[in-house]
């Protein structure tokens, strides 16, 4: 989910929406609010469009939160809000800004149905009974090389070709002292040179044909 709450308002109650908003927001809750995620919708106007927006907002909210106040009566989406969130959620829960809508409550016996947020408690109250999702965790992304990085290049000949090079490196001062090892040496780096870049044919064990 990308919402945790849903606030469903009348228009003209934006100033205490806000409120509602802030509080909710103060305990960590992700709250949709329409005015500000969707700015080009016109909730004044009843739309298919408008339809559609709300309705793939409300599909990215766990609870959906009933502003409910004199002017929720003159309302053209809340009842419809509450009866789609109903159906498709069933996590709904009045929020009573006043006195007045409280009274207002008891005429509206639809909202009834449904828990109210105390006035008193209600920090407590929204801990116990609304889902919190927790944030996906983040894999931390491995660190990028400098632009002046430079890999290093691999070794010209394997492992057994710089042994046999550091076997003559020890042998060199007897080659210099020993024509016979220096021609020995020779023909052995040359084939060895050979064999590096494929010029001979691969090697015959005993018994092999030819």
């Amino acid at each position: 989910m990308q919402f945790d709450i849903f606030l469903s308002h009348a228009t003209l109650d934006r100033a205490i929406v806000d409120l509602v908003r802030n509080e909710l927001q103060a305990l960590g809750y992700r709250v949709f609010v329409d005015y500000e995620a969707l700015p080009a919708v016109k909730p004044e106007e009843v739309t298919r469009e408008t339809a559609d927006a709300l309705l793939k907002a409300m599909r990215e909210c766990a609870s959906l939160v009933y502003v409910l106040s004199a002017h929720s009566a003159g309302s053209n989406w809340m009842p419809w809000e509450l009866g789609f969130f109903d159906g498709a959620r069933g996590r709904v829960f009045i929020w009573p800004v006043d006195d007045e809508a409280e009274t207002y409550a008891k005429d509206r016996r639809y909202v009834n149905l449904y828990p109210s947020v105390p006035r008193v408690g209600r920090k407590a109250f929204l801990r116990k009974n609304l889902p919190q999702e927790k944030a996906p965790a983040v894999m931390p992304c491995p660190p990028l090389q400098p632009a002046d990085f430079v890999p290093l290049r691999p070794p010209l000949f394997d492992h057994a070709d710089q042994m046999m090079t550091g076997g003559y490196a020890q042998r060199l001062p007897g080659m210099m002292a020993d024509p016979a090892q220096a021609m020995q040496a020779a023909s052995e780096i040359m084939l060895a040179w050979w064999r590096l870049w494929g010029l001979l044919p691969p090697p015959r064990r005993p018994g092999d044909d030819g």
